[in-house]
């Protein structure tokens, strides 16, 4: 009979498994040198647009008509809202490229310093929060705390218009996981689009509604693999979000 054995097939696939590794770890280096090199490249003409913004605003503000002026707030605010975007794609990217700096820590204490960069749009008091008791973790320290500011963020965000918000924080432990969730009232979102969530400059919902660059998702996305652990989300429109990631319980 022809072909190899057994052997020789698990060799075989070992071998294509190694290929195609190597040739995705080449692609995600190749996808972060683009990200950080057109994210610096991106800084020198946005300085020439906010250098001669500062001199139309300084020299001529008084001698343009309404109109004028409506055209120079628009172009300030465009600017503005591209420097936040390449600021956004350089931490994306870095949060790719530096190590991994692992420790064992409470997760309450990492929480509770995320907490306070967390600064509601409607007035103090105006969310409820509950917050649950968090287990120990082992992770890097300031990329998970970029986690939880992204997903408070978030449910901070698109629970703005509710006039009783509500965001619960909590823990749950499931097949060896850690399995941590941020829970809102909020705007919510139809499931037929969950898989675009996550995903680079993937948004379901308007600019003009929800401010926002389409990255911090992504970004939460990408630390919580490097962790070794997942993402996902549920929701219903108008019932608001969970949102859930992973850590490796040892």
């Amino acid at each position: 009979t022809g072909g190899g054995g057994p052997a020789d097939l698990c060799g075989k696939l070992e071998e294509m498994v190694e290929v195609r590794t190597r040739d995705l770890e080449a692609a995600n280096k190749e996808l972060e040198a683009f990200t950080y090199s057109v994210s610096h490249d991106l800084r020198a003409p946005l300085r020439h647009i906010n250098g001669y913004i500062s001199l139309l605003t300084d020299r001529f503000t008084a001698s343009l008509p309404e109109k004028g002026r409506h055209y120079l707030d628009t172009i300030v605010d465009s600017a503005n809202q591209m420097g936040l975007l390449i600021d956004n794609l350089l931490h994306f990217s870095r949060s790719g490229r530096q190590a991994l700096h692992l420790t064992r820590f409470d997760m309450n204490a990492l929480f509770d310093e995320a907490f306070t960069t967390v600064q509601p749009e409607g007035p103090a008091g105006s969310i409820q929060w509950i917050i649950g008791r968090l287990p120990e973790v082992s992770g890097d320290y300031s990329l998970l705390k970029q986690v939880w500011i992204n997903l408070l963020d978030n449910a901070v965000k698109f629970t703005k218009n509710k006039k009783e918000a509500k965001i619960k924080i909590g823990c749950r432990e499931e097949d060896g996981e850690l399995a941590f969730f941020v829970r809102d009232n909020g705007i919510g979102f139809d499931m037929q689009y969950a898989g675009k969530l996550f995903g680079v400059f993937q948004r379901l919902h308007s600019a003009s509604a929800f401010e926002g660059t389409g990255i911090g998702l992504a970004n939460v996305r990408r630390i919580i693999l490097r962790h070794g652990g997942r993402t996902w989300a549920e929701a219903e429109p108008d019932k608001g979000a969970v949102f859930y990631f992973t850590l490796p319980k040892s």
